[in-house]
């Protein structure tokens, strides 16, 4: 295999908002394992909340966006993997039993071994005390540890990293949009919030063919509500220069509606929610994120509504989400807007919420920058 250091750099989370790098040893392979080393790591959407935890994830190894090449596996794990050494891929931060009937469907994020909501410790990347080992359990490193139930994807050689690592917002936004909400042809998609997430939304739609896109975000969102109609969205919104209801019944017009809503923001207490129920048309399907909002059954009765939210993606989404990457079809680079390196984390994940750095869209850490 390839050669390799004796320890490895990692930057993990000690407390809220703060992080170290430490260095653990490079780990003994059984035969059903790897290690990946890593080109770059994308900050996830969620990564900011569990940064900002004070009460749990701490230490915790975070990075969950992770491209990288095989840099050591055993015999088994090449039999399992089908991947040859050096090759490069995306890995899902799902560790799943790989036996259950949600494992044998692709859906690796209700295995209850990796199901976020599945008890106090999910065996997935960007979760996982590293304290033991192997310890190299987070993509905010040079090289990650890889077990026998790694979730990959191969991806082409010559496919920048940063690219690739938008595999995992931009396969949520197909699963959320598409696979969940049916954004497709003919159909008119409200999508609120224009992150990383609804951004792969937008692009997903688009992919499906849907007929028309509208994208509602807010003031400081400002950066990507320009690029969201190169992506592929024909309407974009700013909601404190004009109320949501205002700006869809302008666009919408007196007889348009929506066909399907993908709402990745909080949206507490429900108010994006009171007013997208007032534009959706007969049967349209919804996918909302208001947890603690009661479930409007009067709304959903009277226009026979599907409701539906959020729990990761698929197998078949993030392999969707990497064919509309290759394809090169949008100006994606664009979306990549900063590069951090392994002693600028901190950093990384605070500008992904927003903060520190303006303009910011999808942060990369590169551990060898």
């Amino acid at each position: 295999m390839i050669d390799h250091p004796s320890t490895v750099p990692i930057a993990i989370k000690i407390g809220a908002e703060q992080t170290e790098i430490r260095s653990y040893p490079w780990p003994d392979l059984a035969d059903d394992e790897g290690m990946l080393r890593i080109e770059a790591c994308g900050v996830g959407g969620a990564e900011p909340e569990v940064y900002r935890a004070a009460d749990k994830w701490a230490p915790v190894a975070m990075g969950h966006q992770i491209v990288g090449s095989i840099a050591a596996m055993g015999a088994k794990a090449q039999a399992m993997w089908k991947v040859a050494p050096g090759e490069r891929v995306v890995i899902q931060e799902y560790l799943p039993c790989q036996r259950c009937r949600w494992c044998l469907k692709g859906e690796y994020r209700f295995c209850p071994d990796a199901d976020f909501f599945g008890g106090a410790t999910p065996r997935r990347y960007g979760l996982i005390d590293p304290t033991p080992a192997p310890h190299l359990v987070g993509g905010f490193a040079r090289y990650i540890h890889l077990p026998w139930n790694v979730v990959i994807h191969r991806i082409p050689q010559d496919l920048p990293p940063e690219l690739a690592t938008l595999a995992i917002p931009i396969g949520n936004g197909v699963q959320w949009a598409t696979l969940d909400v049916n954004a497709g042809p003919g159909k008119t998609v409200l999508v609120i919030g224009p992150g990383q997430q609804g951004l792969g939304a937008v692009l997903g739609a688009k992919d499906a063919g849907a007929a028309r896109i509208i994208l509602a975000g807010m003031s400081r969102d400002r950066a990507r509500l320009d690029l969201a109609p190169e992506l592929g969205a024909d309407h974009v919104i700013d909601v404190e220069e004009e109320p949501l209801l205002d700006a869809l019944r302008r666009i919408l017009g007196p007889d348009g509606g929506l066909d399907v809503v993908v709402d990745t923001t909080g949206d507490p207490g429900g108010a994006n929610m009171d007013q997208y129920l007032q534009a959706v048309n007969y049967g349209a399907w919804l996918w909302v994120n208001a947890m603690d909002r009661g479930v409007p059954v009067r709304a959903i009765k009277q226009k026979y509504l599907t409701v539906r939210s959020g729990r990761g993606r698929s197998w078949w989404a993030v392999d969707t989400a990497l064919r509309i990457i290759n394809a090169r079809r949008f100006p994606l680079e664009k979306m990549c807007t900063h590069v951090f390196g392994l002693d600028e984390v901190d950093r990384a994940i605070k500008a992904t919420a927003g903060r520190e750095v303006p303009g910011a869209i999808h942060c990369i850490v590169d551990p060898w920058k």
